[in-house]
């Protein structure tokens, strides 16, 4: 169903009425449904998520059962966060190459990712769920879940901050060193970023 400029002001004028109308002192979320009719409902939840579960945005540390999410403007604001620093870091070079250069470094922004409870771990449909959200459009090297999938096959399961090089379980030293810097830079530029 099209809408005419005099029909949308008015669905504008109506969700404005119906969002002053919303307990905006409480903590939570203001849920907006439009639907094709031209009908609006607004709802107040004490909890939103992007993808149930899979991907909560949490507040600045981890969050637990009990914590309340933010708000819809910050959890958008946290997206484009987290799409700006993978930006960043698929700019960032490494010796006389891009750092991030071979699809299993996608592995490095699962890891930092789940280590700071963006999203849960071993849960590969709900991180690629979240990585399709927030991807940028040019990539140096395509997501790819499978790939990412690999890391529970690897020494880099381990949240970042246990991982060591183990000349018996790594391959070799320079994919890990690769691997740790890229995983590192993501960190620092989330850091950066203040998430």
């Amino acid at each position: 169903m099209e809408f005419n400029d005099d029909e949308i002001v008015a669905l504008l004028n109506r969700l404005l009425e119906k969002l002053h109308q919303a307990d905006s002192n409480s903590q939570g979320s203001i849920v907006i449904n439009v639907y094709s009719s031209g009908s609006l409902h607004v709802d107040h939840v004490d909890t939103q998520h992007f993808y149930g579960d899979a991907c909560p945005i949490p507040q600045k540390e981890k969050r637990n059962e009990d914590t309340p999410t933010l708000p819809l403007s910050s959890e958008l604001s946290t997206l484009e966060a987290i799409k700006q620093s993978i930006i960043l870091l698929m700019e960032e070079r490494y010796e006389d190459k891009l750092l991030f250069n071979r699809q299993a470094h996608w592995q490095a922004i699962y890891r930092i990712l789940v280590d700071k409870g963006y999203c849960r771990e071993s849960d590969f449909d709900g991180f690629d769920a979240f990585i399709r959200r927030v991807m940028p459009e040019e990539v140096n090297k395509p997501y790819k879940k499978e790939s990412v999938k690999q890391i529970s096959k690897t020494d880099f399961a381990l949240p970042f901050d246990r991982w060591h090089y183990d000349p018996q379980t790594s391959t070799t030293r320079k994919p890990y060193d690769r691997m740790v810097a890229v995983t590192g830079r993501f960190k620092e530029i989330l850091e950066q970023k203040g998430l």
